[in-house]
């Protein structure tokens, strides 16, 4: 099976409405992480970008290397390996979709994600480089953002400086633990990319408006996101 089909069929399953009450989306890094404020985090976000209004942000921007971390071939394995253990006991079909794409001899991740962040100015090797491109490609996906060009670098970087901000404060993820940020790091990327891969999948198989609906269901039910009620600007996320 090619590729994108293991990556459209993972996306779906992520999407199952069943799923997203048993144990949130099939691929929720942060939960699956052993994070339990993922939704405050989100929450947060989302409190910040109503009192951003399009203007400069107020928010301190925190070291960007207080969740770098050096990304090899074997924490990416251990993410994949991390990711289908936990989702295995109750989606089986997906821990054997995460195997089957990204398992030992198969597709490095990292490859599909280098060219995900490529002109954005977001790194590979930062967690919250990582979160933030997790989130740009959700926004993407919700508002049909085909050309690259429709999110900017200083765009990322807004984004990124909320998403920093945000993470200094959790306690889970403490500045400067590499340990604890390749393991977030990592396994954020691996789900950008899947979001990535449905979505030129469910393009592909004309399923397109089901998946961006699903998505934005996605973010709003399991995050209290709602990426359609936010515009994307140079200080990151603002209220429409």
């Amino acid at each position: 099976m090619k590729l994108a089909y293991l990556l459209l069929g993972a996306a779906l399953l992520l999407h199952r409405p069943a799923q997203a009450q048993d144990i949130g989306p099939a691929l929720d890094m942060t939960l699956m992480a052993g994070w339990t404020g993922n939704a405050a985090m989100y929450a947060e976000l989302e409190k910040r970008a109503g009192s951003a209004k399009g203007s400069p942000s107020s928010v301190a921007a925190t070291s960007a290397t207080s969740f770098a971390y050096h990304s090899t071939p074997s924490t990416r394995a251990r993410a994949v390996e991390q990711v289908a253990n936990r989702v295995r006991p109750t989606t089986p079909q997906l821990a054997q979709v995460i195997t089957t794409a990204f398992g030992p001899g198969k597709t490095d991740f990292e490859t599909t994600y280098a060219q995900l962040i490529d002109g954005t100015g977001l790194r590979s090797n930062n967690a919250a480089d990582a979160m933030t491109t997790y989130l740009l490609v959700g926004y993407a996906i919700v508002h049909n953002l085909q050309d690259d060009k429709d999110i900017t670098p200083a765009m990322a970087r807004g984004l990124r400086q909320q998403v920093q901000s945000i993470l200094a404060d959790t306690p889970q993820l403490k500045p400067g633990d590499p340990v604890a940020a390749a393991r977030l790091g990592e396994e954020m990327k691996l789900q950008a990319v899947v979001l990535q891969g449905g979505w030129q999948s469910a393009a592909k198989e004309d399923k397109l408006p089901a998946y961006q609906q699903q998505t934005a269901q996605l973010f709003k039910t399991s995050y209290g996101l709602d990426l359609r009620a936010l515009r994307l600007t140079a200080q990151g996320f603002a209220k429409r």
